[in-house]
Protein backbone atom coordinates (compact mmCIF):
# COMPACT_ATOMS: atom_id res chain seq x y z
CA UNK A 1 0.00 0.00 0.00
CA UNK A 2 2.71 2.31 0.51
CA UNK A 3 3.92 1.63 -2.41
CA UNK A 4 1.14 2.50 -4.16
CA UNK A 5 1.01 5.43 -2.34
CA UNK A 6 4.92 6.31 -3.78
CA UNK A 7 3.89 5.85 -7.17
CA UNK A 8 0.84 7.92 -7.10
CA UNK A 9 3.21 10.92 -5.09
CA UNK A 10 5.67 10.23 -7.92
CA UNK A 11 3.23 10.53 -10.71
CA UNK A 12 1.58 13.77 -8.80
CA UNK A 13 5.04 15.11 -8.49
CA UNK A 14 5.87 14.20 -12.26
CA UNK A 15 2.66 15.41 -13.95
CA UNK A 16 2.73 19.07 -13.09
CA UNK A 17 6.84 18.61 -14.18
CA UNK A 18 6.05 17.51 -17.49
CA UNK A 19 4.10 20.09 -17.87
CA UNK A 20 6.13 22.63 -17.14
CA UNK A 21 8.86 21.71 -18.80
CA UNK A 22 6.93 21.60 -22.17
CA UNK A 23 5.72 24.88 -21.30
CA UNK A 24 9.33 26.24 -21.22
CA UNK A 25 10.33 24.40 -24.29
CA UNK A 26 7.44 25.43 -26.40
CA UNK A 27 8.12 29.32 -24.86
CA UNK A 28 11.68 29.17 -26.07
CA UNK A 29 10.70 27.96 -29.79
CA UNK A 30 8.27 30.96 -29.64
CA UNK A 31 10.53 33.12 -28.59
CA UNK A 32 13.34 32.31 -31.35
CA UNK A 33 10.74 32.24 -33.74
CA UNK A 34 9.89 35.71 -33.00
CA UNK A 35 13.25 36.96 -32.72
CA UNK A 36 14.59 35.36 -36.14
CA UNK A 37 11.56 37.39 -37.44
CA UNK A 38 12.63 40.83 -36.06
CA UNK A 39 16.72 39.60 -37.37
CA UNK A 40 15.41 38.88 -41.04
CA UNK A 41 13.78 42.50 -40.87
CA UNK A 42 17.04 44.22 -39.94
CA UNK A 43 18.66 41.95 -42.83
CA UNK A 44 16.37 42.60 -45.42
CA UNK A 45 16.69 46.28 -44.44
CA UNK A 46 20.74 46.16 -44.54
CA UNK A 47 20.70 44.51 -48.19
CA UNK A 48 19.24 48.11 -49.18
CA UNK A 49 23.13 49.98 -48.12
CA UNK A 50 24.80 46.92 -50.05
CA UNK A 51 22.49 45.92 -53.28
CA UNK A 52 23.62 49.50 -55.26
CA UNK A 53 27.38 48.45 -55.16
CA UNK A 54 27.38 45.89 -57.96
CA UNK A 55 25.26 47.70 -60.08
CA UNK A 56 27.16 51.16 -59.61
CA UNK A 57 28.90 50.44 -62.86
CA UNK A 58 25.04 49.66 -64.64
CA UNK A 59 23.13 52.90 -62.99
CA UNK A 60 26.40 55.03 -65.12
CA UNK A 61 26.00 53.39 -68.30
CA UNK A 62 22.59 53.21 -68.31
CA UNK A 63 20.78 57.00 -66.74
CA UNK A 64 24.26 58.44 -67.24
CA UNK A 65 25.51 59.33 -63.78
CA UNK A 66 28.31 60.50 -62.57
CA UNK A 67 30.42 58.67 -60.02
CA UNK A 68 29.64 61.58 -57.22
CA UNK A 69 25.89 60.94 -58.24
CA UNK A 70 26.13 56.84 -58.14
CA UNK A 71 28.04 57.48 -54.45
CA UNK A 72 25.57 59.66 -53.09
CA UNK A 73 22.58 57.33 -54.25
CA UNK A 74 24.56 54.36 -52.23
CA UNK A 75 24.93 56.68 -49.18
CA UNK A 76 21.78 57.78 -49.05
CA UNK A 77 19.94 55.35 -46.29
CA UNK A 78 23.28 56.37 -43.89
CA UNK A 79 22.98 60.05 -44.31
CA UNK A 80 19.07 60.13 -43.84
CA UNK A 81 19.96 58.02 -40.65
CA UNK A 82 22.82 60.15 -39.29
CA UNK A 83 19.83 63.39 -39.41
CA UNK A 84 17.05 61.82 -38.30
CA UNK A 85 17.82 58.77 -35.79
CA UNK A 86 16.60 60.23 -32.78
CA UNK A 87 14.07 61.98 -34.03
CA UNK A 88 12.57 58.96 -35.24
CA UNK A 89 13.27 57.35 -31.83
CA UNK A 90 11.23 59.96 -30.42
CA UNK A 91 8.25 59.79 -32.60
CA UNK A 92 8.35 56.36 -32.59
CA UNK A 93 8.00 55.40 -29.03
CA UNK A 94 4.40 55.74 -28.31
CA UNK A 95 3.58 53.43 -30.85
CA UNK A 96 3.19 49.16 -31.30
CA UNK A 97 6.67 48.86 -32.27
CA UNK A 98 5.72 45.61 -34.61
CA UNK A 99 3.49 47.48 -36.94
CA UNK A 100 6.70 50.62 -36.90
CA UNK A 101 8.93 47.69 -38.03
CA UNK A 102 5.76 46.49 -40.44
CA UNK A 103 5.43 49.67 -41.30
CA UNK A 104 8.96 50.43 -42.46
CA UNK A 105 9.67 47.37 -44.06
CA UNK A 106 6.58 48.45 -46.64
CA UNK A 107 7.84 51.69 -47.08
CA UNK A 108 11.50 50.08 -48.09
CA UNK A 109 9.92 47.78 -49.75
CA UNK A 110 7.36 50.01 -52.61
CA UNK A 111 10.35 52.68 -52.43
CA UNK A 112 12.50 49.96 -53.90
CA UNK A 113 10.19 49.24 -56.66
CA UNK A 114 10.02 52.87 -57.19
CA UNK A 115 13.82 53.02 -57.29
CA UNK A 116 13.79 50.04 -59.94
CA UNK A 117 12.08 51.84 -62.55
CA UNK A 118 13.60 55.00 -61.93
CA UNK A 119 14.44 56.96 -65.26
CA UNK A 120 16.88 59.38 -64.06
CA UNK A 121 18.83 60.77 -60.72
CA UNK A 122 16.11 62.75 -59.44
CA UNK A 123 13.54 59.87 -59.33
CA UNK A 124 16.60 57.49 -58.35
CA UNK A 125 17.63 59.83 -55.49
CA UNK A 126 14.14 60.07 -54.37
CA UNK A 127 13.51 56.78 -54.29
CA UNK A 128 16.27 55.57 -52.26
CA UNK A 129 15.60 58.74 -49.65
CA UNK A 130 12.08 57.43 -48.91
CA UNK A 131 13.83 54.04 -48.65
CA UNK A 132 15.96 55.23 -46.00
CA UNK A 133 13.40 56.59 -44.17
CA UNK A 134 11.85 53.11 -43.83
CA UNK A 135 15.29 51.78 -42.93
CA UNK A 136 15.50 54.41 -39.74
CA UNK A 137 12.44 52.79 -38.47
CA UNK A 138 13.48 49.32 -38.96
CA UNK A 139 16.45 49.44 -37.23
CA UNK A 140 15.24 51.88 -34.31
CA UNK A 141 11.81 49.60 -33.95
CA UNK A 142 13.82 46.13 -33.69
CA UNK A 143 15.74 46.64 -30.84
CA UNK A 144 12.40 47.90 -28.68
CA UNK A 145 10.92 44.96 -30.10
CA UNK A 146 13.37 42.22 -29.21
CA UNK A 147 13.27 43.88 -25.50
CA UNK A 148 9.67 43.26 -25.46
CA UNK A 149 9.63 39.80 -26.15
CA UNK A 150 10.36 39.42 -22.70
CA UNK A 151 12.65 36.78 -21.81
CA UNK A 152 15.08 37.99 -19.58
CA UNK A 153 17.52 35.27 -20.10
CA UNK A 154 18.03 35.46 -23.24
CA UNK A 155 17.83 39.31 -24.14
CA UNK A 156 21.40 40.17 -24.11
CA UNK A 157 22.39 37.16 -26.13
CA UNK A 158 19.32 38.49 -28.42
CA UNK A 159 20.88 42.01 -28.59
CA UNK A 160 24.26 40.84 -29.36
CA UNK A 161 23.14 38.69 -32.53
CA UNK A 162 21.30 41.43 -33.45
CA UNK A 163 24.31 43.13 -34.03
CA UNK A 164 25.19 41.05 -36.86
CA UNK A 165 22.45 42.52 -38.72
CA UNK A 166 24.66 44.73 -40.91
CA UNK A 167 27.32 42.82 -41.96
CA UNK A 168 24.63 39.66 -42.91
CA UNK A 169 22.43 42.32 -44.87
CA UNK A 170 25.19 43.98 -46.43
CA UNK A 171 26.71 41.11 -47.79
CA UNK A 172 23.57 39.58 -49.13
CA UNK A 173 22.87 42.64 -51.05
CA UNK A 174 26.05 42.59 -52.56
CA UNK A 175 26.51 38.80 -53.41
CA UNK A 176 22.81 38.35 -53.94
CA UNK A 177 22.37 41.85 -56.22
CA UNK A 178 25.60 40.83 -58.40
CA UNK A 179 24.56 37.81 -59.31
CA UNK A 180 20.89 38.99 -60.47
CA UNK A 181 22.20 42.18 -61.91
CA UNK A 182 24.79 40.20 -64.50
CA UNK A 183 22.08 37.19 -65.01
CA UNK A 184 18.95 39.79 -65.20
CA UNK A 185 19.72 43.17 -65.06
CA UNK A 186 19.61 45.56 -62.31
CA UNK A 187 15.96 46.91 -62.48
CA UNK A 188 15.41 43.00 -62.21
CA UNK A 189 17.75 43.11 -59.59
CA UNK A 190 16.14 45.91 -57.40
CA UNK A 191 12.43 44.68 -58.03
CA UNK A 192 13.22 41.39 -56.66
CA UNK A 193 15.22 42.83 -53.28
CA UNK A 194 12.45 45.24 -53.06
CA UNK A 195 9.38 42.07 -53.49
CA UNK A 196 11.42 40.43 -50.74
CA UNK A 197 11.42 43.16 -48.35
CA UNK A 198 7.37 42.97 -48.62
CA UNK A 199 7.18 39.63 -48.50
CA UNK A 200 9.29 39.96 -44.78
CA UNK A 201 6.63 42.49 -43.83
CA UNK A 202 3.95 39.97 -44.73
CA UNK A 203 5.60 37.35 -42.55
CA UNK A 204 6.86 39.61 -39.97
CA UNK A 205 2.26 40.10 -39.36
CA UNK A 206 3.15 36.89 -37.10
CA UNK A 207 5.02 38.77 -34.48
CA UNK A 208 3.48 39.57 -31.11
CA UNK A 209 2.02 43.40 -31.05
CA UNK A 210 3.38 45.51 -27.93
CA UNK A 211 3.42 49.00 -27.23
CA UNK A 212 7.03 50.46 -27.33
CA UNK A 213 6.48 51.88 -23.81
CA UNK A 214 5.56 48.06 -22.27
CA UNK A 215 8.76 46.97 -23.88
CA UNK A 216 10.69 49.31 -22.80
CA UNK A 217 8.83 48.97 -18.93
CA UNK A 218 10.13 45.19 -19.41
CA UNK A 219 13.76 46.04 -20.47
CA UNK A 220 14.22 48.86 -17.83
CA UNK A 221 13.36 46.50 -14.52
CA UNK A 222 15.82 44.13 -15.71
CA UNK A 223 18.23 46.97 -16.03
CA UNK A 224 17.57 48.13 -12.89
CA UNK A 225 17.46 44.63 -11.03
CA UNK A 226 20.91 44.04 -12.81
CA UNK A 227 22.47 47.31 -12.01
CA UNK A 228 21.06 48.86 -8.46
CA UNK A 229 24.18 47.17 -6.50
CA UNK A 230 26.83 49.02 -8.83
CA UNK A 231 25.37 51.93 -9.02
CA UNK A 232 26.03 54.89 -7.05
CA UNK A 233 23.56 55.98 -4.77
CA UNK A 234 22.53 59.27 -6.57
CA UNK A 235 21.73 56.80 -9.38
CA UNK A 236 19.81 54.20 -7.96
CA UNK A 237 16.26 54.35 -8.12
CA UNK A 238 14.36 56.73 -6.36
CA UNK A 239 17.25 58.94 -6.11
CA UNK A 240 16.81 62.09 -8.25
CA UNK A 241 14.77 60.05 -10.47
CA UNK A 242 12.39 61.72 -12.57
CA UNK A 243 8.88 62.62 -11.63
CA UNK A 244 6.06 60.93 -13.35
CA UNK A 245 5.43 62.00 -16.83
CA UNK A 246 4.01 65.12 -16.96
CA UNK A 247 5.01 66.82 -14.06
CA UNK A 248 7.79 68.87 -15.80
CA UNK A 249 9.56 68.62 -12.82
CA UNK A 250 11.92 66.12 -10.58
CA UNK A 251 13.01 65.12 -7.14
CA UNK A 252 16.26 66.01 -5.92
CA UNK A 253 18.21 65.24 -2.40
CA UNK A 254 16.59 68.81 -0.61
CA UNK A 255 12.96 68.10 -2.35
CA UNK A 256 13.27 71.44 -4.76
CA UNK A 257 12.24 70.80 -8.24
CA UNK A 258 14.84 71.33 -11.42
CA UNK A 259 13.86 71.75 -14.88
CA UNK A 260 13.07 68.44 -16.83
CA UNK A 261 15.82 69.24 -19.41
CA UNK A 262 18.20 69.39 -16.99
CA UNK A 263 16.76 65.77 -15.41
CA UNK A 264 16.81 64.32 -19.18
CA UNK A 265 20.21 65.18 -19.76
CA UNK A 266 21.42 62.95 -16.52
CA UNK A 267 19.73 60.49 -17.77
CA UNK A 268 21.09 60.57 -21.34
CA UNK A 269 24.66 61.12 -20.48
CA UNK A 270 25.37 57.28 -20.26
CA UNK A 271 23.25 56.68 -24.00
CA UNK A 272 25.07 59.42 -25.11
CA UNK A 273 28.06 57.76 -24.11
CA UNK A 274 27.46 54.41 -25.68
CA UNK A 275 26.61 56.24 -28.83
CA UNK A 276 29.79 58.12 -29.15
CA UNK A 277 31.62 55.43 -28.73
CA UNK A 278 29.85 53.62 -30.94
CA UNK A 279 30.17 56.50 -33.83
CA UNK A 280 34.37 55.74 -33.31
CA UNK A 281 33.69 52.18 -34.09
CA UNK A 282 31.25 52.76 -37.26
CA UNK A 283 33.92 54.99 -38.39
CA UNK A 284 36.85 52.53 -37.97
CA UNK A 285 34.96 49.52 -40.09
CA UNK A 286 33.30 51.83 -42.85
CA UNK A 287 36.99 53.34 -43.42
CA UNK A 288 38.39 50.20 -43.63
CA UNK A 289 35.55 49.14 -46.32
CA UNK A 290 35.73 52.37 -48.04
CA UNK A 291 39.57 52.24 -48.50
CA UNK A 292 40.60 48.77 -48.32
CA UNK A 293 39.85 47.99 -52.25
CA UNK A 294 41.94 50.27 -53.55
CA UNK A 295 44.96 50.08 -51.23
CA UNK A 296 44.81 45.98 -52.31
CA UNK A 297 44.74 47.57 -56.11
CA UNK A 298 47.68 50.30 -55.16
CA UNK A 299 50.12 48.04 -53.33
CA UNK A 300 49.31 44.41 -54.83
CA UNK A 301 48.21 44.98 -58.16
CA UNK A 302 44.78 42.71 -57.55
CA UNK A 303 42.17 43.66 -59.71
CA UNK A 304 39.85 45.99 -58.99
CA UNK A 305 36.35 43.79 -59.05
CA UNK A 306 38.37 41.23 -56.97
CA UNK A 307 39.67 43.52 -54.48
CA UNK A 308 36.15 44.64 -54.23
CA UNK A 309 35.54 41.17 -53.65
CA UNK A 310 37.88 39.69 -51.18
CA UNK A 311 37.03 42.95 -48.83
CA UNK A 312 33.29 41.80 -49.07
CA UNK A 313 34.21 38.47 -47.92
CA UNK A 314 36.97 39.77 -45.23
CA UNK A 315 33.56 41.90 -43.99
CA UNK A 316 31.37 38.88 -43.55
CA UNK A 317 33.68 36.80 -42.07
CA UNK A 318 33.54 39.39 -39.32
CA UNK A 319 29.93 37.99 -38.31
CA UNK A 320 31.49 35.69 -36.38
CA UNK A 321 32.61 38.38 -33.88
CA UNK A 322 29.04 39.16 -33.34
CA UNK A 323 28.43 35.67 -32.27
CA UNK A 324 31.01 35.49 -30.33
CA UNK A 325 30.36 38.00 -28.23
CA UNK A 326 26.96 36.28 -27.47
CA UNK A 327 28.46 33.36 -26.02
CA UNK A 328 31.41 35.39 -23.85
CA UNK A 329 28.58 37.60 -22.68
CA UNK A 330 26.10 34.53 -21.51
CA UNK A 331 29.01 33.39 -19.80
CA UNK A 332 29.37 36.51 -17.96
CA UNK A 333 32.24 38.38 -19.99
CA UNK A 334 32.69 41.96 -18.59
CA UNK A 335 31.44 44.42 -21.06
CA UNK A 336 33.93 47.09 -20.57
CA UNK A 337 36.64 44.33 -21.46
CA UNK A 338 34.65 42.88 -24.60
CA UNK A 339 34.87 47.11 -25.32
CA UNK A 340 38.50 47.44 -24.86
CA UNK A 341 38.71 44.71 -27.22
CA UNK A 342 38.65 47.30 -29.97
CA UNK A 343 41.95 48.63 -30.02
CA UNK A 344 42.28 45.60 -32.15
CA UNK A 345 40.94 47.37 -34.98
CA UNK A 346 43.89 50.03 -35.07
CA UNK A 347 45.96 47.48 -34.40
CA UNK A 348 45.00 45.53 -37.58
CA UNK A 349 44.77 48.42 -39.85
CA UNK A 350 48.81 48.70 -38.66
CA UNK A 351 49.55 45.40 -40.27
CA UNK A 352 46.83 45.52 -42.98
CA UNK A 353 47.89 48.79 -44.44
CA UNK A 354 51.54 48.74 -43.88
CA UNK A 355 52.78 47.53 -47.10
CA UNK A 356 55.00 44.50 -45.46
CA UNK A 357 54.27 40.62 -44.93
CA UNK A 358 52.27 39.85 -48.09
CA UNK A 359 48.94 39.68 -49.22
CA UNK A 360 48.52 37.00 -46.71
CA UNK A 361 49.58 39.12 -43.72
CA UNK A 362 47.40 42.03 -44.96
CA UNK A 363 44.19 39.97 -45.37
CA UNK A 364 44.41 37.74 -41.91
CA UNK A 365 44.91 41.23 -40.67
CA UNK A 366 41.80 42.71 -42.08
CA UNK A 367 40.09 39.65 -40.82
CA UNK A 368 41.24 40.75 -37.30
CA UNK A 369 39.40 43.92 -37.89
CA UNK A 370 36.38 42.84 -39.06
CA UNK A 371 35.51 40.28 -36.42
CA UNK A 372 36.66 42.63 -33.83
CA UNK A 373 34.37 45.35 -34.76
CA UNK A 374 31.29 42.93 -34.89
CA UNK A 375 32.38 41.60 -31.51
CA UNK A 376 32.05 45.59 -30.38
CA UNK A 377 28.93 46.43 -32.03
CA UNK A 378 27.17 43.07 -30.70
CA UNK A 379 28.27 44.17 -27.18
CA UNK A 380 26.94 47.87 -27.96
CA UNK A 381 23.34 46.78 -28.77
CA UNK A 382 23.46 44.12 -26.10
CA UNK A 383 23.90 46.92 -23.21
CA UNK A 384 21.37 49.14 -24.82
CA UNK A 385 18.95 48.18 -21.33
CA UNK A 386 21.88 49.03 -18.74
CA UNK A 387 22.78 52.44 -20.00
CA UNK A 388 19.64 53.74 -19.28
CA UNK A 389 18.53 55.28 -15.59
CA UNK A 390 14.80 55.18 -16.75
CA UNK A 391 12.57 52.54 -18.31
CA UNK A 392 11.27 54.97 -21.11
CA UNK A 393 15.02 55.98 -22.52
CA UNK A 394 15.53 52.58 -23.78
CA UNK A 395 14.40 53.36 -27.01
CA UNK A 396 15.85 56.78 -27.44
CA UNK A 397 19.46 55.08 -26.28
CA UNK A 398 18.74 53.04 -29.28
CA UNK A 399 17.87 56.15 -31.47
CA UNK A 400 21.32 57.91 -30.52
CA UNK A 401 22.69 54.87 -31.35
CA UNK A 402 21.90 54.77 -34.90
CA UNK A 403 22.27 58.14 -35.59
CA UNK A 404 25.74 58.28 -33.94
CA UNK A 405 26.98 55.05 -35.64
CA UNK A 406 25.92 56.89 -38.95
CA UNK A 407 27.94 60.05 -38.32
CA UNK A 408 30.84 58.60 -37.71
CA UNK A 409 30.14 55.78 -40.87
CA UNK A 410 30.02 59.34 -42.82
CA UNK A 411 32.62 61.16 -41.18
CA UNK A 412 34.98 58.57 -41.24
CA UNK A 413 36.40 57.57 -45.07
CA UNK A 414 36.68 61.09 -45.89
CA UNK A 415 38.91 62.39 -42.71
CA UNK A 416 41.09 59.24 -43.03
CA UNK A 417 41.16 59.99 -46.96
CA UNK A 418 42.52 63.26 -46.24
CA UNK A 419 45.02 62.20 -43.48
CA UNK A 420 46.55 59.24 -45.61
CA UNK A 421 46.37 62.05 -48.65
CA UNK A 422 48.67 64.74 -46.55
CA UNK A 423 50.62 61.99 -44.92
CA UNK A 424 51.64 60.60 -48.37
CA UNK A 425 51.24 57.17 -47.45
CA UNK A 426 48.97 54.44 -46.43
CA UNK A 427 50.99 54.07 -43.45
CA UNK A 428 48.61 56.91 -41.38
CA UNK A 429 45.72 54.71 -41.55
CA UNK A 430 46.86 52.99 -38.16
CA UNK A 431 47.86 55.75 -36.10
CA UNK A 432 44.54 57.47 -37.53
CA UNK A 433 42.45 54.92 -36.54
CA UNK A 434 44.12 54.34 -33.39
CA UNK A 435 43.37 57.99 -32.47
CA UNK A 436 39.53 57.60 -33.12
CA UNK A 437 39.23 53.73 -31.16
CA UNK A 438 41.17 55.11 -28.13
CA UNK A 439 38.41 57.83 -27.41
CA UNK A 440 35.98 55.28 -28.33
CA UNK A 441 37.13 52.68 -26.13
CA UNK A 442 36.91 55.20 -23.22
CA UNK A 443 33.49 56.73 -23.95
CA UNK A 444 32.06 52.90 -24.17
CA UNK A 445 33.35 51.62 -20.90
CA UNK A 446 32.46 55.01 -19.23
CA UNK A 447 28.90 54.37 -20.51
CA UNK A 448 28.52 50.86 -18.69
CA UNK A 449 30.68 52.00 -15.68
CA UNK A 450 30.86 48.65 -13.40
CA UNK A 451 27.53 47.63 -14.73
CA UNK A 452 26.52 43.99 -14.00
CA UNK A 453 24.48 41.95 -17.10
CA UNK A 454 22.18 39.19 -16.01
Amino acid sequence: MGRKSDTTDTADAGIPESGEQNKHVHGQRTYWWNFTLIYLSGVMAATSIGRITPVSIDLESDLGLSLGQVGLVASSVTAVAAVLGLAVSFALRPLDPRRTLIGGLVVMGLAGLLVSRAGGFPLLLGGRLVESVGYVVVVIAAPVLILGLGDDEHRMVSLAIWGTFMPVGLALGAFGGGLLSGGFGWRTSLAVAAAATLVVAGVALRLPGARAADADADAGSASASDSDSNRPESARPGADRPAPEGSGVTRSRDGAGSPALRARARRLARPVALGAGFATISATIVTFVALYPTYLHDEFDVPTAAAGTLTGSVSFAGVAGGFAASVLLRRGAPMKYLFTAALLMPAGAFAAFGATGGLGISMTSAVLIAVTNELVVATVFAALPLVVRTSADVGVANGLVAQLGSVGSLAGPPLVGLVVTAADGWWAVGPTLLAGCAVGVVLLRAAVGRERQA
